[in-house]
């Protein structure tokens, strides 16, 4: 879509994005796409192709794992969960760092079958990274899925928001002690 609006906008940018070799060019918009996915979960969105598809989560009525594993590998299919190779390239950082930061809790993984994967949440611009951390760490020992839990669930102390989404209207203080709540019950 952004090529197309460059094209009928910006010759000059639809020049230069003729320039990018087609291996480049495809690289930076899978990034992109997988930045728009975590920005989908961060605001509590699914994206369908049917007429009208975007609508919250909320209002589906399908929260939960009804289906066990399949809705678990929606989310993989919905870009909502990178494997580690997607995660490194869209993120910027090395697997050194992402170990780093696993092992400091400023990130963490849930795991599906025998691969770990990554919550796309946490390539989103609009999230303070810092601040996500803050309350990733404040999190302590939970598992992995309820850590996921916690930042895409809405919490009546906040409003009824997802943790994500509070964060994104800069409610740092009130999702960082109901995650310290969330990981003491």
């Amino acid at each position: 879509m952004a090529a197309v609006a460059a094209v009928l906008f910006d010759p000059t940018a639809a020049a230069a994005l003729l320039e990018i070799p087609d291996a480049e060019l495809g690289r930076l918009f899978k990034i992109r796409l997988m930045r728009i996915a975590g920005l989908s979960t961060a605001l509590d969105l699914e994206v369908t192709s049917t007429p009208g598809g975007m609508r919250s989560a909320l209002n589906r009525g399908e929260r939960g794992s009804k289906r066990g594993k399949s809705a678990r590998y929606a989310l993989i299919a919905k870009g909502k969960l990178l494997h580690l190779t997607d995660f490194l390239a869209a993120s910027g950082i090395s697997e050194h760092m992402l170990v780093k930061d696993l092992a400091a809790r400023r990130l963490f993984s849930v795991e599906i079958g025998r691969d770990a994967y990554y919550p796309a949440f946490f390539l989103v611009d609009e999230l303070d990274r810092k601040t996500l951390a803050k309350v990733s760490r404040r999190l302590g020992n939970v598992a992995g899925w309820r850590k996921w839990k916690f930042f895409t669930t809405p919490k009546t102390k906040l409003g009824n928001s997802t943790p994500l989404q509070a964060l994104m209207r800069g409610d740092a203080k009130q999702v960082l002690q109901s995650a310290a709540a969330f990981a003491e019950g």
